[in-house]
């Protein structure tokens, strides 16, 4: 489904699902929508209805040369909830998609029933040393790349047809999209704002999580968010919707039909 919002850019979005209550999936950096594709393909077709956009420079959304920023991406899936006229939603957003989702249920807390981050970058940003900086920045551009970014992040390997599929999703993130949101979600600067969220929330890390472990998420996106409670992913690190699909799918599921 394309929908095209009132600044220009239009989102593709993936669905699945056609029950009464809706979720929208925001993804993470250097991937597309396609990365919940295990969850959309498990969802059972009279389940809540899914909905995963495509962020801008990712997948058959629009890819502009700039508006590569947490405000832009926030801005994007603002204007997507009022172009879909989404109400009573539960908001889900995985790592960088987390930090979006944040920024979302700050501009639109009356659309929000539930806020769902999974492994997320903290408003705070992640520090990283130069040669951090150039090792990541190093991986754009390539498969090999691709390849290393998407294994290094999880902690076991899902089949090598999911994850050939999780590799040819990145192949559509332009090059603009891939450092411009890198140095987005590593700077985030919104820190003192998250303690006006609202939306009662849920935080899923994964056990074996690095850097985002789950003492720095208990730390950093837990505690500032007022009610805000934690969930251990036990096995798993960075990437649930490959790691552990089926288990993923049926916390989701619970989520949103009991929100």
């Amino acid at each position: 489904m394309r929908v095209d919002l009132p600044s220009g850019i239009h989102l593709n979005v993936h669905s699945a699902g056609a029950g009464e209550h809706t979720a929208l999936l925001i993804h993470g950096w250097a991937v597309s929508g396609d990365i919940w594709s295990p969850v959309l393909n498990a969802w059972p077709a009279d389940g809540p209805r899914l909905l995963a956009p495509d962020l801008r420079g990712t997948g058959w959304s629009s890819k502009p040369q700039s508006g590569y920023t947490l405000d832009a991406y926030a801005e994007d899936i603002v204007g997507l909830i009022d172009a879909l006229g989404l109400r009573d939603l539960v908001l889900v957003g995985h790592s960088m998609g987390g930090t979006i989702a944040m920024k979302v249920a700050l501009a639109r807390p009356q659309q929000l029933r539930r806020l769902v981050l999974i492994s997320p970058v903290p408003a705070a940003g992640v520090p990283f040393k130069d040669e951090d900086i150039a090792f990541f920045r190093s991986l754009g551009g390539s498969q090999a790349g691709a390849e290393q970014t998407l294994g290094m992040m999880m902690a076991s390997r899902p089949s090598q047809a999911a994850f050939e599929r999780g590799v040819l999703g990145m192949a559509s993130v332009v090059s603009e999209a891939f450092f411009g949101g890198f140095d987005a979600w590593r700077t985030a600067n919104f820190a003192d704002q998250v303690g006006k969220i609202t939306a009662p929330t849920l935080v899923l890390g994964g056990e074996r999580e690095q850097p985002l472990n789950p003492e720095v998420l208990q730390a950093a996106v837990v505690a500032p968010i007022p009610g805000a409670r934690f969930e251990l992913l036990p096995g798993v690190s960075h990437y649930p919707q490959l790691e552990c699909t089926e288990h993923l799918t049926a916390r989701l599921r619970a989520l949103i039909d009991g929100a």
